[in-house]
């Protein structure tokens, strides 16, 4: 499950401070992905598109992109993790030779998702060339963040690096130059063509490493009965996510776009750009954290199954221990200067973004609440190393509760306090995950030794 982590900490360790650069410049791209690729090429877009759209119409257009990676994460947020566990265990048995034909499986069974979009288009208060272009844009992101499940066995990370680079140029691009042209219409239709084209060339990397040789494998569907808790958890972290923006969107806070199309721009921004922060704490977490976390687990288990002696046990329990806790400490310590230094410059950073003045308190609460979101993340992935599927799904039904909860209580507060709920949410949420983690690891024997079923052999 560590998957290009591992690789990537092998450059940084052994080579020298340019390849050391080069890799944590790689992890930041893939572990953000393309949302931190499309906050560029949107924030280009927004401040290009200017010359050839009124502001109702740029509105429309970024409210649909909104929309649609903010749709396409809620169709398949359940998914991708049945997909990861599936794809991890294939790993672990050492059958790569599943992984291509698994991949053509979940594309070939997520193209249905088409289906959820007819409401959309047959009643969508919008032409229907723009309402076919917004449903192509949700099926594509929605079988991208898919496919991106798969690169994490991936060897050549460095493709794919450049793949969401040339893309997402790609979508910024077409974009200017169709909207030029065609105008609304012809902006949202380069921009789903630049995705459209990451999502071939992502595709073509896993089937050039990972060869289906013609075969389709729908095996992975077993493990969605199986392993039911993960994919709640995961459409309850992606809604999470989205919480406090619905919340906004459907207030009064809310402003009307067009149709049913709704948004709070100053809120949206501000915690657009505050996931920002978190992409160096993604990149240490991708390159160092999790790998040696991974070291020490792989050596715990293999302890177990090797019938390695008590003490053997416990000294790899203590240094998985150890990896745990420092990796939380060093998210601490790296999200914790990064988000003081964002803080601090709020005012420069939200004046550069082109936002209003009015989006710098703002955009300080959500860094804090996007801060505590990560560790709370950090804490449940340690928990699913762990296989404590239950833990991890009461931690993210909280923080989804607590950030719709949180942010209706917060309604009422001035403007400059929007963003209060969401933080407080992260912050009781990473709680909560922090102190399950914390159980978890201290009954690591128990839970391991004493929970499993017993086997009845018949004589």
């Amino acid at each position: 499950m560590a998957g290009i982590g591992l690789r990537l900490h092998q450059v940084v360790s052994g080579g020298s401070y340019t390849r050391a650069a080069g890799a944590y410049l790689s992890s930041a791209v893939i572990s953000a992905g393309p949302w931190l690729a499309a906050a560029v090429a949107l924030t280009l877009l927004q401040k290009s598109s200017g010359r050839f759209l009124n502001d109702d119409e740029r509105k429309l257009l970024f409210a649909t992109i909104a929309y649609a990676f903010g749709l396409s994460l809620l169709l398949t947020g359940g998914l991708q993790y049945i997909v990861t566990r599936y794809v991890a265990d294939r790993l672990y048995m050492h059958d790569e030779a599943a992984i291509g034909p698994t991949c053509a499986g979940v594309l070939l069974c997520a193209a249905p998702l088409w289906l959820l979009c007819l409401p959309w288009l047959l009643y969508a208060p919008f032409d229907l060339p723009y309402r076919l272009l917004s449903a192509t844009l949700v099926l594509t992101l929605s079988l991208t963040w898919l496919v991106v499940v798969f690169l994490s066995a991936a060897r050549y990370y460095l493709r794919i690096v450049a793949v969401y680079v040339a893309c997402y140029a790609l979508s910024l691009g077409a974009a200017l130059w169709c909207g030029a042209r065609w105008g609304l219409l012809g902006c949202l239709a380069g921009f789903a063509a630049g995705q459209v084209a990451c999502l071939a060339l992502l595709a073509m990397q896993v089937f050039a490493e990972f060869p289906a040789a013609g075969r389709i494998d729908g095996a992975f569907l077993g493990y969605i009965r199986r392993y039911w808790e993960l994919a709640l958890l995961g459409l309850l972290y992606s809604g999470g996510v989205w919480a406090d923006n619905a919340v906004y969107w459907f207030s009064r806070h809310g402003e009307v776009v067009a149709g049913f199309f709704r948004v709070s721009p100053t809120y949206d921004s501000a915690k657009f750009l505050a996931y920002l922060t978190t992409v160096p704490a993604a990149a240490a977490f991708l390159v160092h954290l999790e790998t040696n976390f991974y070291h020490h687990y792989r050596a715990f288990y293999r302890l177990i199954r090797q019938q390695g002696t008590l003490r053997e046990i416990r000294a790899a329990k203590a240094g998985m221990l150890a990896a745990a806790w420092a990796g939380v400490r060093s998210i601490l310590k790296l999200q914790g200067l990064v988000a003081a230094t964002a803080i601090v410059l709020a005012s420069d950073i939200t004046r550069l973004a082109g936002l209003p003045p009015s989006a710098t308190p703002v955009f300080r609460l959500v860094v804090l609440g996007a801060s505590c979101q990560f560790l709370l993340l950090t804490a449940a992935l340690f928990l699913l190393y762990l296989d404590e599927r239950r833990a991890a799904l009461i931690v993210m039904l909280a923080f989804a509760v607590l950030n719709v909860v949180c942010t209706l209580g917060a309604l009422s507060l001035p403007a400059d306090w929007r963003g209060l709920g969401y933080c407080v949410a992260g912050a009781l949420g990473s709680v909560v995950a922090l102190l399950y983690l914390r159980s978890r690891l201290a009954q690591l024997e128990y839970r391991t030794f004493m929970l499993q079923p017993f086997l009845s052999e018949q004589l």
